[in-house]
């Protein structure tokens, strides 16, 4: 599940600037036996491994259980799991492999798994995949594969990933006179309907209708559905400077905001500053004061995890869910998110036991049950990538989870571009989509900066490959 965007910039001197201090802050990182069981597994002379996971909370626990699923269902290896965060995932990577003491595997997403694949930081897999029997590369979502895919190899099997439909407020509907069965099914309509449902009193904002950056910048997904390109793998470099569609996404974006002394401006359109001033007001995201919930906002383009997140938090909630509309002339797509990956550090100690585990997770069991990969994907409520195990009965049996299964099922998928500044490239997407919402810029030099923002730090990336090989 994506929370926000966490910058981390991958410069060619990080590796050389953690280095002296690598060695002291991995003495910190804990080795050693901590529990009664891994005490036991060393004393029955197993090989412990540690797994180090970007999730926390819910999603590391049952994590955790599979682990150890996996820990007694055979004596020769021991998987000690440690929750890592993921604001902190690319730090103490990089800090570990640069003291030469990483963990054994560790679980990331695919965005920050490239980059560090650009600074030598992972091993490939594929010849491993290919002697496995039951792992199949064929049956994963194609954007899942090539998102693990950089440079020729695979760098790691993707667990989870994620989707964005068009989530609406049913009583919201209502009192705006819409029929709460029937969504937008047009990007006119999405207009049309967030007109209705964007309220304004006399204080201020009450309600919003829509905005295409709540809850967050989803600039990457827009642009692909105006049908733009942000990326050329044939050279390599970002191309949307100029695009047509391109800049008509960023001018749709910036029409739900009213432009500074305008005398007209669309019925769906908001003050900038007054949009700031209500979201400065919105309640946790995780609690039962999501925006969503409290009915500050009546449809945003949201992730499959509220499925569960809306039964926990606002089981009063009367809402649905379907696909996204798409801009006149476009046809259906479903935009595929990062993906969780499990990946083996280069360098470290146990590369054989760490795939031991990695087969064993992503393999369906002896018995004929499912592999513990879509058991933990039904656990958290994320989609497999797997997509023999997404259209699995237990996840499309329910109706709401099944729209985001179908959207990346059944539609045309797009999806970020995988590069070594794929992060880079969505942060710089945020900063310059507020320039031009704010009227700070234009769509054009704010795609102008994009681009030529992103290639340098791609052309860095580039030189940084090119003093080792991958």
């Amino acid at each position: 599940m994506r929370l926000g965007m966490y910058r981390v910039k991958a410069a060619a001197g990080w590796m050389i600037g953690v280095a002296g201090v690598a060695l002291a802050m991995a003495a910190l990182w804990p080795r050693e036996a901590i529990t009664p069981a891994e005490k036991k597994a060393r004393a029955e002379g197993r090989t412990v491994i540690v797994f180090w996971d970007r999730h926390q909370g819910h999603e590391h626990e049952m994590r955790r259980i599979l682990i150890d699923e996996f820990n007694r269902s055979q004596d020769k290896v021991y998987v000690r799991p440690i929750s890592i965060g993921y604001n902190a995932c690319m730090e103490k990577l990089l800090t570990s492999i640069a003291g030469n003491s990483p963990p054994d595997l560790c679980a990331l997403d695919s965005t920050m798994m490239v980059q560090l694949v650009a600074q030598g930081c992972f091993m490939p897999i594929e010849d491993r995949i290919a002697k496995a029997k039951g792992i199949r590369l064929d049956d994963i979502l194609p954007y899942c594969r090539e998102a693990v895919t950089f440079d020729g190899h695979v760098w790691g099997m993707p667990a989870t990933t994620d989707t964005y439909c068009l989530l609406w407020n049913k009583n919201a509907f209502r009192k705006a006179g819409l029929d709460p069965e029937r969504p937008p099914q047009t990007l006119k309509e999405l207009e049309e309907y967030a007109a209705k449902l964007t309220i304004i009193g006399s204080s201020g904002i009450e309600q919003i209708g829509f905005l295409p950056w709540q809850p967050w910048d989803m600039t990457t997904m827009w642009g692909l559905f105006f049908g733009g390109q942000w990326y050329d793998p044939q050279t390599r470099r970002v191309c949307c400077a100029g695009d047509p569609r391109m800049i008509r996404m960023f001018y749709w974006q910036r029409s739900f905001a009213i432009e500074p002394g305008a005398k007209t401006h669309p019925p769906y359109a908001m003050d900038p500053e007054k949009i700031l001033s209500f979201q400065s007001g919105f309640g946790s995201y995780m609690s039962a004061n999501n925006p969503f919930y409290t009915g500050k906002i009546a449809m945003m383009a949201e992730g499959e995890w509220q499925v569960t997140f809306i039964p926990k938090y606002a089981p009063e909630l009367d809402w649905g869910v379907a696909p996204l509309p798409m801009p006149e002339g476009e046809p259906p797509r479903g935009y595929g998110g990062s993906c969780v990956t499990d990946c083996i550090p280069r360098n470290c100690r146990h590369p054989e036991e760490a795939w031991q585990y990695i087969e064993w997770f992503y393999s369906p069991r002896p018995n004929g049950r499912t592999s513990p990969a879509s058991d933990y994907c039904y656990a958290i409520h994320n989609i497999p990538a797997n997509a023999v195990e997404a259209r699995q009965e237990r996840f499309m049996s329910n109706p709401k989870f099944r729209v985001f299964i179908e959207n990346v099922t059944l539609r045309k998928v797009v999806a970020s571009p995988v590069t070594p500044a794929t992060q880079f490239l969505g942060d710089e997407m945020d900063r310059q989509r507020e320039r031009v919402v704010f009227y700070r810029s234009t769509p054009e030099e704010a795609l102008q900066a994009i681009q030529d923002n992103v290639n340098a730090e791609l052309i860095a990336a580039e030189r940084l490959m090119g003093r080792r090989a991958l």
